[in-house]
């Protein structure tokens, strides 16, 4: 006989995904990417450049530094900070990390505009200057990083679609 807690177990699970719950990454991702595409920046070898370069190789595009292909601009990524207010364990702060890029076709036609791409989170600031302060802000900084990467190849992935239906649409027109 089957216990308690694995029913209780089944029938969540069932429950969540009767409603259409499912984990981030576990679908089937969004719009269409290109297939062959180049990237500039001011620094290629920046880390986030680096994981958006990684992450287009892993979803299929072929990124070149030369030829005929799209290119993607991208500009380095911001960070700001700002106190929003004082609360009972010290200052909540907002750390904010974005940046923008824009999408040319090779046949130089603007296929996305300049787009700002904003990643945001909200900690308590314990005021304490100590290592294991600093430690849990630098792996904050990393984790709206990676937040920031998956609205960018997100993002990326709709607006391609959508810019590809709209040539086909004002070329069969």
């Amino acid at each position: 006989m089957i216990n308690r807690r694995a029913l209780l177990t089944l029938t969540a699970a069932g429950l969540l995904s009767g409603c259409g719950f499912r984990l981030r990454g576990t679908g089937t991702p969004q719009g269409q990417l290109p297939d062959r595409l180049r990237i500039q920046t001011s620094d290629p070898y920046s880390p986030i450049v680096q994981n958006i370069t990684r992450q287009l190789n892993d979803q299929g595009t072929d990124v070149v530094t030369s030829g005929s292909a799209p290119l993607l601009k991208v500009t380095l990524p911001t960070l700001s900070s700002r106190v929003l207010g004082p609360v009972s364990g010290g200052d909540q702060t907002e750390l904010a990390l974005q940046m923008s890029y824009s999408l040319t076709g090779d046949d130089l036609i603007l296929l996305i505009p300049e787009t700002t791409v904003r990643a945001t989170l909200i900690y308590v600031d314990g005021g304490a200057d100590t290592s294991a302060e600093d430690q849990r802000v630098e792996q904050l900084k990393r984790s709206l990083e990676s937040d920031l990467l998956r609205q960018i190849i997100h993002s990326i992935r709709v607006r391609y679609e959508q810019a590809l239906k709209q040539t086909q649409s004002s070329q069969a027109n």
